[in-house]
């Protein structure tokens, strides 16, 4: 036996050494990927990792195919989005796991839209779930919650492979699994045999880390099949506001779309048409199509609703903390979409020390300027 086993180990590792080695060759990303989710690269030799890719290529494979036939113009909007927000754009794969980029992807569990939140915790991220609007199946509204949640992840837990363990799994188990295991090395967290977290997470994140690896190379490949699913991901969109009480009738004639091609992209829109109580909503079109909106679609101007609704002065107001659009709204007994357009505000969020003008009308103006 003693001169057997050194024999038996060495094809052991010879064999594990040869399946790194293909792997390595055959997702060339894998470094890039690795340091940008903060994991040593060694882990593309894990033995773990190799059984998981040699048992699941086909199937992901097939499965980022199709995520990407389906959102392949969320994909470069989600991008700019984490991009933008400091975040890496590698967590596009955690909603492609999440998803599969369905719009209306909804778990056995309730959790619902791209990312897949439950409805309390979307409105504790500042979505809007109720009978009317959910908008955890808004790409924009969605992302954005997303990105303040991965923020909040990322401060608790330092590195991005533990902020989509967190993800998955919850802040409280994933801090008490790190407490456990007296480290948050990845390889360790990882090790089946130590039963450290879930198993539904330790495939998650072998399944985001695949996926990864597959999008990224397909970005750089020159395979005719590759270059094609490049192609669908760069042809992308662009967004614009568009104003509570909006005809989607109106629009859909404005873009000359379809109501089919316009949902598809749009998959938070139910109503015939944009809330009432909305504000400014935004939408997404055809990136060929902004200048074609643009020349047409005209939101009502401050003449109009003077007008419409009898305004004649505007009055200045400081917001101060805690105020929003509503409640500013409220006190002048105007309507929140007027203090938009009158401020053209590119959003319905305030900052406190913001300077707003209020229209108001003749008699309230003089009521304000007696008190």
């Amino acid at each position: 036996m003693r001169r057997l086993l050194p024999v038996w180990l060495g094809i052991l590792l010879a064999t594990q050494l040869c399946g790194a080695v293909d792997l390595a060759k055959k997702f060339p990303s894998y470094r890039f990927v690795m340091q940008k989710l903060d994991i040593n690269e060694s882990y593309i030799r894990n033995p773990q990792f190799i059984e998981f890719v040699e048992k699941n290529e086909a199937k992901y494979r097939r499965f980022y195919t199709h995520s990407v036939q389906r959102g392949a113009k969320l994909i470069s909007t989600f991008t700019e989005l984490l991009l933008s927000n400091g975040l890496s754009h590698l967590f596009v794969y955690l909603s492609m796991t999440e998803s599969g980029f369905k719009p209306y992807a909804r778990s056995n569990r309730s959790a619902a839209g791209l990312w897949q939140f439950m409805a309390a915790t979307a409105r504790k991220l500042h979505l809007r779930v109720d009978n009317r609007i959910d908008q955890r199946y808004d790409p924009v509204a969605s992302t954005q919650a997303a990105m303040r949640y991965i923020n909040t992840l990322y401060r608790k837990f330092g590195k991005n492979y533990l902020v989509m363990m967190a993800y998955n799994c919850g802040e409280g188990r994933m801090i008490r699994t790190i407490q456990r295991a007296g480290t948050d090395d990845f390889a360790t967290l990882m090790d089946a045999k130590r039963h450290l977290i879930p198993v539904e997470t330790r495939n998650y994140l072998m399944k985001i880390l695949l996926l990864s690896m597959m999008g990224e190379h397909i970005i750089v490949s020159q395979k005719p099949e590759e270059k094609r699913l490049k192609q669908k991901i760069i042809d992308g969109k662009t967004f614009v506001n568009v104003v509570a009480g909006t005809r989607i009738a109106d629009l859909l004639k404005i873009l000359d779309m379809s109501l089919l091609e316009f949902t598809a992209i749009n998959p938070q829109i139910t109503t015939d048409r944009i809330p009432p109580d909305a504000f400014l909503v935004q939408i997404a079109i055809p990136a060929e199509k902004w200048q074609q909106f643009h020349d047409h679609y005209s939101p009502p101007s401050l003449q109009d609703i003077y007008a419409r609704k009898h305004y004649r002065r505007l009055i200045a107001h400081i917001v101060t903390s805690g105020e929003t659009l509503s409640s500013v709204a409220a006190q002048y007994g105007v309507a929140p979409l007027d203090l938009i357009i009158a401020n053209e505000l590119p959003r319905a969020t305030l900052t406190a020390g913001q300077l707003l003008m209020v229209p108001v009308s003749e008699a309230e103006y003089e009521r304000r300027r007696r008190y």
